[in-house]
């Protein structure tokens, strides 16, 4: 079994501590030693970022070949295809790339991060299958919110059937285009709908969305996407939070140029007391998820704060000083409350 460095060390500590007390015997002590390994962390980190240098190359390239050269549509006005056809033969190269990603996933299984790349394919393929598809739509009517849904059910099965993370990922991104592009279709083009703006509607969808991730954990054939429901849930919900803190549930954004932001201290307020809570309970339940994307919150939010109400009538240099003194001081007391629970422990 192997390990990273962390657990390891708790868990060689625990093995002295019991073979000191003479819980266990030597022999039984040296048997549990071998057997777990420390996990290689620079292998990993190799594979994250090449991970992720690969995720870009392959947007890049996207973005390349389709939008700037736009061979596609050179091709298909030269050979007289419909955007029907075009559909159907990019829907046969999505079976066609989730089948050789099946086979690869049976194959290395282990390879989760390669396996992970070979999905960009996966995924760019199924945005241009189902952009024509819904050009060839009669009754689309400029409605972008059907070829959104329509992703995000497709990403979604495929993630399911493939056990991917990263298509789970883009399905909730695409979830959230529906929704923002859906209740503008409803609403008529106003920026309000159900007396919500953008900021409140995105706060309330991120919200449901964090929420549902005790449901995936709940389904057996979903409880695989659990962390990425979570994170993701969390972030959407915190990031909305952090927009509406700033332009309140107001529509008009030349309207809202022209009032102070002392205007909307109550959605500050309430944003600030959200994460205050978040935080307190992250670090009472040991949720590292929930506490680390409270703390970057709370920093963006107070320097958030700062630039509304205090960028021009404040020293700059006694503002930071103080803030540099909070955190140093929160920093602190984590330090004491951590060699409060290792004695307890």
């Amino acid at each position: 079994m192997e390990l990273d460095k962390k657990d390891a060390v708790i868990v060689d500590n625990a093995i002295k501590f019991w073979e000191s007390s003479s819980k266990i015997s030597t022999e039984l002590a040296n048997d549990l030693r071998n057997s777990y390994q420390v996990r290689n962390s620079n292998v990993d980190a190799v594979a994250i970022y090449s991970l992720i240098s690969a995720i870009s190359c392959g947007l890049l390239a996207f973005g390349a070949l389709v939008i700037d050269e736009k061979w596609i549509e050179l091709l298909r006005k030269k050979w007289g295809f419909s955007e029907t056809i075009v559909g159907i033969g990019f829907t046969l190269l999505v079976v066609l790339f989730v089948v050789l990603a099946r086979r690869r996933k049976i194959k290395y299984p282990d390879a989760q991060a390669s396996n992970e790349t070979y999905n960009i394919t996966i995924i760019l393929t199924v945005g241009i299958a189902i952009t024509y598809w819904t050009r060839s739509f009669s009754n689309f009517e400029g409605n972008y919110a059907l070829p959104l849904l329509i992703a995000a059910i497709t990403y979604g099965a495929i993630a399911i059937f493939l056990h991917s993370k990263l298509l789970w990922v883009v399905m909730l991104i695409s979830l959230a285009g529906w929704w923002g592009a859906q209740t503008h279709f409803w609403s008529g083009g106003n920026f309000r709908f159900a007396g919500m703006n953008y900021p409140l509607r995105m706060t309330a969808f991120g919200l449901i969305i964090w929420g549902s991730s005790w449901i995936v954990e709940k389904v057996k054939a979903l409880d695989y996407f659990t962390s990425p429901t979570y994170n993701i849930g969390l972030f959407f919900f915190l990031l909305a939070a952090w927009t509406l803190s700033i332009f309140g549930n107001y529509d008009d954004l030349n309207a809202w140029t022209t009032i102070k932001q002392g205007h909307f201290w109550y959605w500050a307020v309430g944003f600030t007391i959200v994460l205050g809570g978040l935080i307190a309970y992250a670090f009472q339940t040991k949720n590292d998820a929930l506490r680390d994307m409270g703390l970057i919150f709370f920093l963006l939010n107070i320097y958030t704060r700062y630039f509304e109400y205090f960028w021009d009538r404040t020293n700059k240099g006694i503002f930071f000083a103080i803030l540099a003194f909070s955190f140093w001081f929160v920093g602190r007391k984590a330090e004491q409350w951590r060699s409060k629970e290792k004695q307890r422990a």
